[in-house]
């Protein structure tokens, strides 16, 4: 799914703001942008890079300046500060980016932001299927809730100093190349490991779940369940046939997978379909097949609600898995 590199700079001074809004209206959504000293010019420089579903960009705020998203993006962004202040608000949250603080947030709740005159920063997005993509991945298991990403983060020590260092050796790697001769597959790859450390580090729904220590080995009841699973994986059974089969009660069932998976028995049968239904949209397997027989072949006869946890599980809808993959 790697996507080609494009680069854009933006450099002017004393500007009207539709001259700023067209800017924006190209690199990242419909913006309104107005003066935060009620003059009627605005100065600022940007450079902005993006690549498949990740952006990264980087300039000079001289006069200061109030963003209001007409159309929010659909996207996580953490900020990292070089210069001056920078405040955010929405989703019941009020945040403040300064040197020593990074802010990371859902930018699709964000209604304002406000940066102060001499503001600097780089900032990174990443697209929320990329994010939903990549917490499943990391949980094993679906991510059905808001991920509830609006934190401030001490970027002087820890893991907020190496997310820091992160974003700058990236920004160094593309603003000292000329941008065709920079691999869009490496700078994916190293977007992917800035995400990784985010959500591991910086506070979000999910944070407890991924501090979870590795469990024990599984008890062999639980894994004949599974294996009962894949064997009637597109067949619909409950979970007292699943227990009869592995020789445990329903409710002891229940239990192991609540200690093992953090899920249900259904729930986990769901995953497993789900994910192989995956495997053959993104390896191209029955390209001739429609989504709705694909559904089907792993245990949905609902191709709607199919699509719906599909999205809700993996960040993107079944048709976008396949265009991709065809792209």
């Amino acid at each position: 799914m790697t996507g080609n590199l494009h680069a854009s700079r933006f450099c002017i001074f004393d500007a009207d703001v539709d001259e700023l809004r067209e800017h924006y209206a190209n690199t990242l959504k419909p913006v309104r942008v107005s003066p935060i000293d009620r003059r009627s010019t605005i100065s600022v420089e940007d450079t902005h890079f993006s690549v498949g579903e990740f952006d990264i960009w980087s300039g000079l705020c001289q006069s200061g300046m109030e963003v209001n998203f007409a159309e929010p993006p659909d996207a996580y962004a953490l900020y990292v500060p070089i210069t001056g202040m920078m405040e955010m608000g929405g989703g019941g949250h009020q945040l403040t980016s300064a040197p020593g603080t990074l802010l990371a947030a859902d930018l699709s709740k964000a209604n304002l932001l406000r940066l102060h005159s001499e503001r600097s920063h780089i900032g990174i997005a990443f697209s929320r299927q990329s994010v939903t993509r990549q917490l499943s991945e990391l949980l094993g298991s679906p991510v059905i809730h808001d991920i509830e990403l609006f934190a401030e983060y001490d970027a002087r020590s820890g893991a907020g100093a190496k997310l820091a260092a992160m974003a700058q050796l990236l920004w160094d790697s593309l603003i000292s190349e000329p941008a065709g001769t920079i691999s869009a597959r490496s700078t994916e790859f190293f977007f992917r490991t800035i995400m990784v450390a985010l959500l591991e580090n910086v506070p979000h729904r999910y944070s407890a779940l991924l501090e979870r220590p590795v469990s024990p080995a599984m008890p062999r009841q639980m894994k004949r369940a599974i294996d009962y699973m894949m064997a009637n994986i597109a067949t619909a059974v409950s979970v007292d046939e699943i227990a009869r089969d592995a020789g445990v009660s329903a409710r002891a069932l229940q239990a192991a997978f609540k200690q093992f998976k953090n899920t249900t028995p259904l729930n986990y049968l769901r995953q497993l379909r789900l994910e192989g239904a995956r495997k053959d949209l993104l390896l191209g397997r029955q390209d001739g097949v429609s989504i709705s027989d694909i559904a089907r072949q792993w245990g949905f006869t609902h191709v709607g609600r199919f699509s719906i946890l599909y999205r809700e599980t993996f960040g993107e809808m079944p048709t976008e898995t396949r265009r991709f993959t065809r792209g």
